[in-house]
């Protein structure tokens, strides 16, 4: 497309916001704008109002300014943002509604007019929303500048607030045992729908980011923007992941108020005895250079979503998370497991268990056959994943039919797959198509590959790609979750007693002696089963459509026994029930949009994969 502007003449509003001085809106309205054609999804208008956003507005007092403050969304490339032709930051990556800062460095601001730029040099078409732009007369950071740097340097980027006033108290406990309890808190403005700036910073206890408190013990003391002449009124949010339910508040600030105290009670929804809940596919910016989420506050966001058995793969790094969970206490929540990602020119390979101090294995070799022999020849390590199979990475795609015939399950060109497992779900690189590598999934069972079902999040940061949003139950003793049996757990994955879960759970279970099946599908109240559909060798026998309020049910949604004479299944045949429902997109647990998308249409979902359960 030509390049357009949006060139808007600011006339600067004053109002006294949340601190002790006064903010100047430059424009109050959210913008929509598209660098190239065509638009990235359908949702949004045909036409943009430009291909870049420029403001242009005059100022008496330049000095009284060092906070620039925006509301964005959708944002995937990199957009950067400059004032009178100097840059001073780029916006968040990020799917996500949310407030964000940008410290401007002194001398940049001039008296008279200025001009605000936001930019991308990417010719990937990008659709984002940005505006509601104001400048702050001081900036609150959350740190002092020692430590601030440090954190940088850990996390990619400062956390820049404007100063606020009304404090906030929470705290949270279990529903049964009147315990504290790990757990989110998500904080949206009740107007926008925006997650907010929120006053405090990552610590030992807290994982912080816009809208977004994370707390190890369920304990959060935060401020909130919020005056007299410019009150505020937020949405509060609390849970812990799949397994719970979902409390909400609505709370008001005026900046009269004292501190502010909500208590909260989970309650646990969705009973799984026997299943280990394992997230298999985490990253960190620390030691992966991208994404945003430093070793502790990974620790704090995996126990407050609740995953049970947290693998590190770090990119062809080993990570050990033992060290910081055992001096924080996290490790009361979780068992962690050492881990890699094996980033080869043909495909990425998630590995675990690692034993310490093993040599990472080598990445750079072709063919496959080399690789594996590379990969199981590193000490400890039995479970190897092929990591979303259909992406393209170097050129490469594994499950592209020019490699793959999903047919046959068979590989092309002689090359044999030697991975145990494969996600089947990756919440933060989905498929337009969910089904589609389910599909490839039975190919490959009835071709006689021997692999497990995987659900993970691939997440590098806190909130963009949510830990545990998408993960994998493993058939294990979960009675003590800091003390799981790895043995057991990797036995389980090999003989294939796992299920892939996002938003559902799915479980199928065969009786010999009664020749019949039993089918159960859990998840929260806040997630809904709409489609359940049986599968006997990968194709599809039967449909089963839920009532909403059976979809919405706490805990059991749907549950009955099948016989084998219904699946018309025989000795050989393997089964599989995959339940569906809509997806979320809601700030308190929102799902990403297809990473690297085959159309500009898509739908949020939730699904629960079932073991493909042999008849023996």
């Amino acid at each position: 497309m030509a390049r357009s502007y949006l060139i808007l003449f600011a006339t600067l509003v004053a109002f006294s916001g949340g601190g002790s001085h006064a903010a100047l809106v430059i424009t109050p309205k959210v913008h929509h704008i598209r660098n190239a054609e065509p638009r990235e999804w359908s949702h949004f208008p045909a036409e943009a109002e430009a291909s870049e956003l420029r403001l242009e507005f005059e100022l008496e007092s330049p000095d009284d300014y060092s906070l620039l403050t925006l509301q964005q969304k959708s944002t995937k490339q990199t957009w950067t943002v400059t004032l009178n032709d100097k840059e001073i930051g780029k916006l968040l990556r990020d799917h996500n509604h949310l407030e964000f800062g940008i410290l401007i460095p002194a001398g940049i601001l001039k008296t008279g007019s200025n001009t605000l730029v936001i930019k991308t040099t990417s010719e990937k078409p990008d659709d984002i929303l940005v505006g509601a732009i104001e400048l702050h007369q001081s900036a609150a950071e959350l740190t002092s500048e020692e430590h601030s740097t440090d954190l940088a340097k850990k996390r990619g980027f400062r956390r820049s607030i404007p100063q606020m006033k009304t404090s906030l108290s929470l705290t949270t406990v279990d529903a049964v045992k009147n315990e504290p309890l790990p757990c989110r808190y998500t904080i949206i403005d009740a107007d926008s729908g925006a997650l907010v700036f929120v006053g405090a910073e990552s610590s030992d206890n807290l994982a912080v980011r816009e809208g977004v408190v994370y707390s190890l013990d369920g304990n959060a003391t935060f401020r909130l923007a919020g005056s007299k002449n410019d009150p505020r009124s937020y949405h509060l949010h609390c849970g812990r992941g799949f397994e719970y339910g979902l409390e909400s508040k609505t709370i008001e600030v005026n900046g009269q108020q004292g501190p502010l105290e909500l208590n909260f009670t989970l309650t646990r929804e969705v009973e799984t005895p026997g299943l280990v809940a394992c997230d298999p596919h985490l990253h960190t910016f620390e030691f992966d250079k991208h994404g945003d989420c430093t070793v502790l506050e990974r620790l704090i966001s995996v126990a407050g979503e609740g995953v049970e058995l947290p693998v590190s793969t770090g990119h062809d790094k080993h990570i050990d998370y033992t060290e910081e969970g055992n001096r924080t206490g996290a490790s009361n929540w979780f068992t962690p497991v050492a881990g890699c990602e094996v980033t080869t020119h043909l495909g990425h390979f998630n590995t675990f268990p690692i034993t310490r101090g093993a040599p990472p294995a080598e990445h750079k070799l072709r063919p496959w056959s080399k690789i594996f022999d590379n990969i199981f020849a590193t000490p400890g390590v039995r479970i190897c994943i092929l990591n979303h199979g259909r992406d393209v990475h170097r050129n490469y795609t594994p499950l592209h039919p020019d490699n793959f015939d999903s047919k046959t399950g068979t590989f092309l060109r002689g090359e044999k797959l030697r991975a145990n497992a494969m996600e089947l779900i990756n919440s933060g690189a989905q498929q337009t198509d969910p089904m589609e590598l389910v599909g490839d999934w039975f190919a490959l069972l009835k071709s006689g590959h021997s692999i497990a079902p995987i659900g993970s999040s691939d997440s590098h940061t806190v909130n963009f790609a949510i830990a545990g949003q998408a993960r994998t139950y493993i058939r294990a003793d979960d009675s003590d979750v800091s003390q799981i049996d790895l043995d057991d757990a990797v036995e389980s994955l090999l003989a294939g007693r796992a299920m892939a879960s996002f938003g559902l759970l799915t479980t199928l279970e065969y009786d010999s002696k009664a020749e019949e099946t039993s089918l159960t599908v859990l998840g929260p109240s806040w997630t809904q089963a709409e489609t359940i559909r049986l599968f006997r060798n990968g194709e599809e026998v039967r449909s089963i459509t839920l009532p909403e309020a059976t979809g919405k049910a706490a805990g059991v949604k749907y549950e009955t026994n099948i016989s084998i004479k219904d699946w018309n299944a025989r000795k050989g045949d393997f089964l599989c029930a995959v339940a569906t429902g809509p997806g979320i997109s809601e700030g308190w647990w929102p799902m990403m949009p297809p990473y690297q998308p085959d159309k500009p249409e898509y739908e949020t979902f939730v699904m629960g994969i079932s073991e493909a359960v042999f008849i023996e």
